[in-house]
């Protein structure tokens, strides 16, 4: 059996703040500068009391109203900032989901390219005659892990959640993929306190995330064409058979000069970062349901697809989409 995606729906928490309110907290920030940067307009915060389990639901709900959730034999939760060490938060999203207690779940560890690693594990499960239905969940907030006055990351990250639905098909409409880590990149973007490296305390009052901006800028715009081109000569495709790009809604610093470098029709690559913000794992999944609700995709284009981020970790693949409207 083959696979392909047939639902996506997303979730965005009520709370928002735009790059100008920034200004509030932090009046000496030059917000044009960082304006011409991101791109990015707008950003989504969960409330004090939301967590990622909390949009995974109501993401998971929108897509399941859509199609019967005892067909659901694997759950799959993408996710970075989990309601708990212990236990998996997919099995308290099972449960909250009213799923089968017959499926299979399980967490997976991985942020800005926990999509397309999501997608590699659940397709590699119907192919291999595993798995039916899978539902494939991307939630963060990462907003938890950063101060007010961090300049580096408060006007980048947005809090959402994602559910896809992927399913066996005569087609073959997901993949291949092609991955890469580099770990010795891990401290560019990491969360130090509150685990077992620092004794389970932190040094501040929650644990917070340091990004080294430069550096991630470097090995995006190094690694990411590098791998997209090995891909394409992989699969025997050239640029102009790929109807569009999604890259990991980062920046647009970053998008546009992976554009520049892969020198690819601006027209081709999707972007709606200005008012989505990073949204880390989900950020290809909202694009797609963006994409899609706008018509700007249709059924049966090639799209070709490229997380990467915190690890350092990246993979790319290529999907033809099923219409989901």
């Amino acid at each position: 059996m083959k696979s392909k995606i047939i639902g996506i729906e997303t979730c965005l928490p009520e709370n928002f703040e735009d790059i100008d309110s920034l200004l509030a907290d932090n009046p000496d920030w030059k917000i044009d500068k960082i304006r011409s940067k991101t791109g990015i307009e707008k950003r989504w915060i969960a409330s004090d009391n939301e967590t990622s389990l909390d949009l995974a639901v109501k993401a998971s709900s929108k897509l399941l109203n859509k199609f019967d959730s005892q067909i659901i034999d694997t759950l799959i939760l993408v996710t970075q900032s989990p309601d708990y060490f212990l236990p998996s938060s997919s099995c308290i999203l099972q449960n909250k989901l009213g799923l089968s207690k017959k499926i299979k779940c399980f967490d997976v560890n991985q942020g800005c390219s926990g999509y397309i690693y999501g997608l590699s594990i659940s397709s590699a499960y119907i192919e291999a005659g595993m798995s039916e239905n899978v539902l494939l969940v991307c939630a963060e907030t990462y907003s938890k892990f950063i101060d007010k006055n961090d300049r580096t990351n408060r006007p980048i990250f947005s809090d959402a959640a994602s559910a896809t639905l992927i399913t066996k098909s005569q087609e073959d409409n997901i993949g291949p993929f092609l991955f890469g880590t580099d770990g010795s990149g891990a401290e560019n973007l990491i969360v130090k306190e509150g685990a077992a490296k620092s004794n389970f305390t932190t040094t501040s009052h929650k644990p917070e995330l340091f990004m080294n901006g430069s550096s991630v800028f470097l090995f995006t715009v190094s690694e990411i064409p590098k791998n997209i081109n090995s891909l394409l000569d992989l699969i025997k495709l050239n640029k102009n058979d790929i109807n569009m790009y999604f890259f990991h809604q980062a920046s647009k610093l970053i998008i546009d000069n992976l554009g520049e470098k892969l020198n690819l029709d601006k027209k081709k690559v999707f972007c709606n970062y200005a008012y989505k913000g990073n949204t880390v794992s989900s950020t290809i999944p909202i694009a797609l349901e963006d994409a899609s609700s706008q018509k700007i995709i249709k059924k049966n284009d090639l799209l070709l697809l490229s997380g990467f981020g915190v690890g350092l970790s990246w993979g790319s693949c290529i999907i033809k989409w099923y219409d989901l409207n």
